[in-house]
């Protein structure tokens, strides 16, 4: 299961977009044929962590850290 916090690892932003795009197209499928409503709150949670996932993603990448000074 899914905790604030994790990260799933080795998944890189492009990875995640592809995911976060799969995960709306499927939602718009279960809108159009009527699924139930704790189906729809599933897929809902589950667009809400790849987009966490995402944003941390694309943190660990462009973050700038601090040069390490010469010692």
């Amino acid at each position: 299961m899914w905790q604030r916090g994790s990260e799933r690892s080795g998944f890189v932003p492009e990875q995640l977009q592809l995911r976060l795009s799969l995960l709306a197209l499927e939602r718009q499928r279960l809108r159009e044929t009527g699924s139930p409503a704790e189906v729809l709150e599933a897929n809902r949670l589950e667009i809400g962590r790849c987009q966490y996932e995402l944003s941390r993603a694309l943190i660990r990448r462009y973050l700038v850290r601090p040069v390490e000074r010469a010692a």
